[in-house]
């Protein structure tokens, strides 16, 4: 169960990265 735990967290961590680097993306293009 913990590695699953670990899992999840690391599958959010990335979402959440690539979230972070396309909003980031296209806040450049936008400017």
């Amino acid at each position: 169960m913990l590695t699953i735990l670990s899992y999840f967290l690391l599958l959010i961590g990335a979402l959440v990265l690539a979230l972070i680097s396309f909003i980031g993306l296209s806040k450049i293009e936008l400017i």
